[in-house]
């Protein structure tokens, strides 16, 4: 058993903290918690030991302006920092990104805080990849989020979500609509009748699966008008085919329908970071794109020789920082690097690692880049080897499905 994890809570409101220590009561036994108030608290506790995770108002006693986070940040280095403010959330959350890995907006219930507290310490070696932090800090303007998918936050959020709801949300916004319609209605699904409305797209991609999607298909749309050295519309093809084949991997293998639709939303993510890398760092993702194409170097070796961090490092950190499941997030950390993972069980990351490659090597999409390939090694070492060729022939056989379709 690991040793019990550091929290500190940082707030200028007693009262506050007070009700916090009672509403933690429960998980003490497995948790450290402290608490500080004003500045000299908080310096003290700063020193008493090495905090897992520090979540902090944005104005507190003593601290002027953003000296409490550059305090943190510089002494405890180790921690997760979130801030916790009325006046910090999904829409202004950049200023405060070279500072923080979470957000949570007062008032906010227990069971949040609690829970992006445990997701966040799963996410540990994602929040604390110094390479890409640096990556995002860099950024001067990060992608923002669509505001359907902050309607959507909020409507999903609620007790009871009704589905016409979330349909007329959807409607109200005509590229979406005809985004999400499309990937339903693709051959992949094998429906019998055609899909015309967003209620019924809703219900069969699912409710867990919609905010990811919403997201991904406002960045690849957001992007169409870069000057970007690669076919975005390719690499949708391949994000869409990835994210169906590993599906269809985790099905076959008896995964629960959860497992599936993680797997199904990781796939149709993992390369955004090539969207970030690219849009805010053209010159060098041209640079990047040429080493790839002369060397045959593979592309996150060259992303990480030139930029220091890879495309799937930075779209890891990104949707950690909006919330995204943990499985969503380590299958896009570890998509071309499995051996990264904690566990060895069979996981949206294992699929999607399989899937990625499969697509690369059934649809040459470029003969001049390196082939995707598998960490075999790591695959035979935890008994996958032997399922390749069935996963291939899955995979093979959805390739067919498009084809005939097309």
């Amino acid at each position: 058993m690991g040793r019990s994890k550091n929290i500190l809570f940082i707030d200028n409101d007693k009262d506050q903290l007070r009700k916090l220590d009672k509403q933690l009561s429960a998980l003490k036994k497995r948790w450290q918690v402290d608490y500080a108030s004003n500045k000299d608290e908080t310096m003290a506790q700063l020193r008493t030991r090495p905090y897992d995770i520090i979540a902090m108002e944005l104005h507190v006693d003593g601290f002027e302006g953003e000296e409490l986070l550059d305090e943190i940040k510089y002494r405890q280095p180790g921690s997760i920092r979130f801030i916790i403010s009325e006046s910090v959330d999904s829409e202004n959350y950049i200023r405060f990104v070279k500072y923080a890995h979470q957000f949570i907006t007062k008032p906010y219930l227990q069971s949040e805080l609690i829970g992006k507290i445990k997701k966040s310490l799963r996410l540990k070696h994602v929040f604390l990849n110094e390479r890409a932090s640096k990556g995002i800090a860099s950024i001067e303007e990060l992608p923002s989020m669509p505001e359907l998918f902050l309607k959507l936050e909020r409507e999903l959020n609620k007790e009871d979500v009704i589905i016409s709801n979330i349909g007329k949300m959807i409607a109200e916004d005509m590229s979406m609509t005809a985004g999400l319609l499309k990937l339903v209605n693709s051959p992949f699904f094998g429906l019998y009748s055609k899909v015309t409305k967003p209620e019924q797209a809703v219900t069969l991609l699912g409710l867990d699966n919609l905010k990811g999607l919403v997201l991904g298909i406002h960045l690849f749309n957001s992007t169409k008008g870069a000057k970007i050295d690669f076919s975005i519309e390719e690499l949708g093809k391949h994000c869409q085919y990835t994210a169906l084949m590993a599906r269809a991997i985790i099905k076959a293998e008896g995964g629960s329908n959860e497992q599936a639709e993680h797997t199904f939303l990781a796939g149709f993510l993992h390369d955004i970071g090539k969207l970030v890398l690219a849009t805010s760092y053209p010159d060098e993702y041209r640079t990047i794109l040429s080493i790839v194409r002369e060397t045959n170097t593979p592309v996150p070796e060259a992303e990480k020789d030139i930029l220091g961090f890879t495309h799937a490092e930075v779209g890891a950190y990104l949707l950690a920082i909006w919330g995204f499941d943990e499985d969503v997030v380590e299958a896009i950390y570890c998509h071309h690097s499995p051996q990264r993972l904690g566990s060895v069980d069979l996981s949206p990351a294992v699929a999607i690692h399989v899937a990625n490659s499969f697509d690369h090597e059934l649809r040459v999409k470029n003969s001049e880049y390196a082939p995707h390939l598998l960490s075999a090694d790591w695959l035979e070492q935890n008994e996958f080897g032997s399922k390749l060729p069935e996963w291939l022939q899955i995979c093979a056989e959805t390739m067919e499905e498009e084809a005939r379709a097309i």
